[in-house]
């Protein structure tokens, strides 16, 4: 007979307070039966007995703690995910930057970037756009998920991960490799060198490790995980971040969350889609 295991409200608020102070993201009562669900495996494998003794050897433990974070964010992406913010890219944004940049530099941030797949599309949309042009372009991509980011240093997809993706695209700038006897698609070293991927935490007063004013950033589906004061101080940084006339992509799952933190200092351009004012 199957072991029954249960959290009780004391101990899920523990383990939620500690996930709120380290990285930010509040986990509500209603998410305690999806954190159940995530830990129980662990508590086979570490042979506990219960949620309480989980949380002390989580205490004691950065690995454990880092396995908690892992499995608290969810990562759900696609290439090309929410496309109107790519075509506003391609119509709006690079026009701009090609016409009043006094240097053929772009620099950009996908924050929240999962398994890779918004930072690559955003390098395929840049190389696309100024194919043939002398211009430098850098990304960096960043999560708080280290096993995530682990796929997304690696670039390699399946087919049913490129769905969507014209055949173009994919002979342009994926490889076919094998691996344990199964066909996928591996980012070319060319773009790869586009995107740095770092680990880096979003909550308020963690280093951003960023030295050059940005002209765009992606942080997509990824307000909607954090309380008003937490959004306010990450939009307050972002815009600090961003150059003049910067714009800040958010996902379509944020837009009312996104709203009441933002002041005057921003303009709506598009959906979900704010920039930057002086």
């Amino acid at each position: 007979m199957l072991k029954e295991y249960c959290i009780s409200d004391r101990t899920f608020r523990k383990i939620s307070q500690l996930v709120y102070n380290s990285i930010g993201i509040k986990l509500k009562k209603n998410k305690k039966a999806m954190l159940k669900s995530r830990l129980i495996g662990r508590l086979i494998e570490l042979d506990l007995e219960n949620f309480d003794q989980y949380y002390k050897f989580l205490i004691n433990s950065k690995e454990e703690f880092d396995n908690l974070i892992n499995f608290v964010t969810t990562n759900v992406t696609s290439f090309f995910r929410e496309d109107h913010h790519f075509d506003y890219l391609i119509s709006k944004v690079l026009p701009e930057l090609e016409a009043n940049k006094d240097t053929k530099k772009i620099r950009c941030w996908s924050a929240g970037c999962s398994s890779g797949e918004e930072a690559y599309s955003i390098a395929i949309v840049l190389s696309e756009y100024f194919d043939g042009q002398d211009w430098d372009f850098k990304i960096l991509a960043t999560d708080i998920n280290k096993e995530v980011l682990y796929k997304a240093c690696e670039g390699v997809y399946s087919k049913e991960e490129l769905k969507g993706v014209s055949e173009a695209i994919i002979n342009k700038y994926f490889k076919l490799i094998k691996k344990n006897n199964k066909v996928y698609f591996k980012i070319r070293k060319n773009l790869r060198e586009k995107i740095v991927f770092k680990k880096v935490n979003l909550k308020p007063g963690s280093y951003y490790p960023i030295k050059s004013k940005l002209d765009f950033i992606f942080c997509r589906n990824v307000f909607i995980y954090f309380d008003h004061h937490t959004r306010k101080k990450i939009s307050n940084k972002f815009y600090k971040l961003l150059r003049e006339g910067g714009y800040l992509f958010l996902g379509n799952s944020d837009t009312m969350f996104a709203i009441d933190s933002f002041d005057k200092k921003w303009r709506v351009a598009n959906i979900t889609t704010y920039q930057k004012l002086d």
